[in-house]
């Protein structure tokens, strides 16, 4: 760690936009662990500038019009304030001292008066995503390497060709693939790989039996639990016993597009997405032990961390894996969870997390929390849900249990682990002053590869930031720009 804590970084005046992706190698870079809530203060601005343009450069590259949800200043301010123990890492270019990554972790805490994880509370947000992947299931059972909801052209297909190929109305195709093909006609000629949807995003599945069957027999077949079906057909009561039969002609939904989270994928891609299918991870964390306040302190959970923060161009993922290896070694924590942005799904899911389901209730008071219904968990919103306005979009809560590698975590010659993380300060208080943020503390033992190529990266002072370059009429480039979106964890 950065041993002088009076030591700040200076300035940063360079555009986010000029900083080069980290090198798979990590050539050039620099790693640091600052050692203060200070340090990481002083780098906010500078941390959501580059969260900025890591979600932008994601946007790009995954060629999506809408804009990708980005760390707000306010919001990387307020984790720094309030994570207890705080830690982390960035990696910054070693010649101009441009940040190029950063993360953070902290141990998991809720505000909610009554927080459960529970992944298969209709609340909680997994059953149109079970469903989701029952019938991405089928359509690979049925032979099918696309989504048959697009069409992808392979040659120069013009609009109208397409629209007698599948059965459209020429003026429908063109209406339902405006927004994501500008400039789409009916005359319009399509390059080759030009993907065209042909259903409405929001339309819902249907399968309509063609004979009589029992509702145990149906979801076998659908690969859905009852339970899952029911939700999906609330009108449908008959859906309430296994043994009940189903008339032959009969319609039910068995997927829900509308209540799936938009997860930006390859257009006509079938894609799985990685969650706690049978619930077993929710009850799993459910059984760790937490304690504390709601209204003041928050419940804390001490057997689970959280990636609280995460953007990088290039090295997020070498970040992440270096904080899973020191958290395996220091067997200090079970789980590791975190808040994961949309755009950042795909990236948390090669890393082994899932989605976990999570539901809360929200009250001013206890005497009015039994009044309260079970509502979707906004994480980091207050007891009360005051301030849920600024929360956007129901939480996506991911998790990986890190309990089965600890067998095999790399431990020190006394036995000790590598890593351990040191207790709070007496009380539960954070050392005054802005005093230094409790991280890991590297001793000497086997470590992985990731640790060590880490110790030779790390140092202890602050790369010098060059000033702007200057613009074409010859004065400073601006800073870079107050940055926007909701919260969450990116990626990339």
């Amino acid at each position: 760690a950065n041993e002088d804590p009076g030591t700040l970084p200076g300035p940063a005046r360079y555009l986010p936009s000029q900083v080069p992706q980290c090198h798979r190698g990590l050539e050039g870079a620099v790693l640091l662990r600052p050692a203060t809530r200070l340090h990481w203060f002083a780098c906010s601005v500078e941390m959501a500038a580059l969260a900025d343009e890591a979600a932008a450069r994601r946007q790009r590259k995954l060629r999506l019009r809408a804009q990708l949800p980005s760390l707000p200043v306010a919001y990387i301010a307020d984790r720094i304030d309030m994570d207890e123990p705080l830690w982390g890492y960035q990696l910054r270019d070693r010649e101009h001292g441009w940040l190029q990554g950063f993360i953070t972790l902290t141990t998991f805490t809720t505000w909610a008066r009554e927080f459960v994880w529970d992944s298969n509370h209709e609340s909680a947000g997994l059953i149109p995503m079970r469903a989701a992947n029952a019938a991405v299931r089928r359509l690979r059972a049925q032979g099918h390497e696309t989504d048959p909801d697009f069409f992808v052209s392979e040659d120069s297909h013009t609009v109208r060709q397409i629209a007698a190929t599948v059965g459209l109305e020429v003026g429908e195709l063109v209406r339902l693939n405006r927004d994501q093909v500008p400039g789409l006609t009916t005359k319009a000629k399509l390059q080759a790989g030009t993907c065209l949807r042909l259903r409405p995003e929001d339309a819902a599945d249907t399968h309509t039996l063609a004979r009589s069957i029992s509702v145990r027999d149906l979801c076998e077949e659908l690969g859905l639990t009852m339970r899952d079906l029911a939700v999906l057909n609330p009108e449908r009561t008959v859906l309430g016993s296994a043994t009940n039969r189903l008339k032959k002609g009969t319609t039910l939904r068995v997927r829900d597009h509308a209540s799936e989270p938009s997860v930006p994928t390859t257009p006509a891609a079938l894609v799985e997405r990685a969650i706690d299918e049978d619930g077993t991870l929710a009850a799993a964390l459910n059984k760790q032990k937490r304690g504390g306040d709601p209204a003041d302190t928050g419940v804390v959970w001490p057997r689970v961390a959280e990636i609280s923060l995460l953007a990088a161009v290039g090295c997020g993922r070498w970040l992440v894996e270096l904080c899973l290896d020191d958290l395996r070694a220091s067997h200090t924590y079970d789980f590791v969870v975190l808040q994961a942005a949309l755009g950042a799904v795909p990236f948390y899911e090669a890393l082994g997390f899932r989605r976990v389901g999570a539901v809360a209730r929200y009250a001013a008071s206890e005497a009015e929390l039994e009044q309260a219904p079970v509502a979707p968990y906004y994480h980091w919103a207050a007891s009360d849900q005051a301030q849920l306005d600024q929360f956007g979009e129901v939480s996506y809560m991911m998790a990986l249990d890190l309990r089965a590698a600890h067998a095999d975590a790399p431990r020190g010659d006394s036995g000790m682990p590598v890593v351990a993380t040191p207790p709070r300060a007496k009380g539960g208080k954070r050392p005054a002053g802005g005093g230094r943020a409790d991280q890991p503390q590297c001793v000497r033992g086997r470590e992985t590869a990731r640790m060590r190529r880490a110790r030779e990266l790390l140092t202890h002072a602050w790369p010098a930031v060059p000033p702007a370059p200057a613009d074409s009429a010859g004065a400073p480039a601006p800073p870079p720009p107050a940055p926007g979106g909701g919260g969450g964890c990116l990626g990339w």
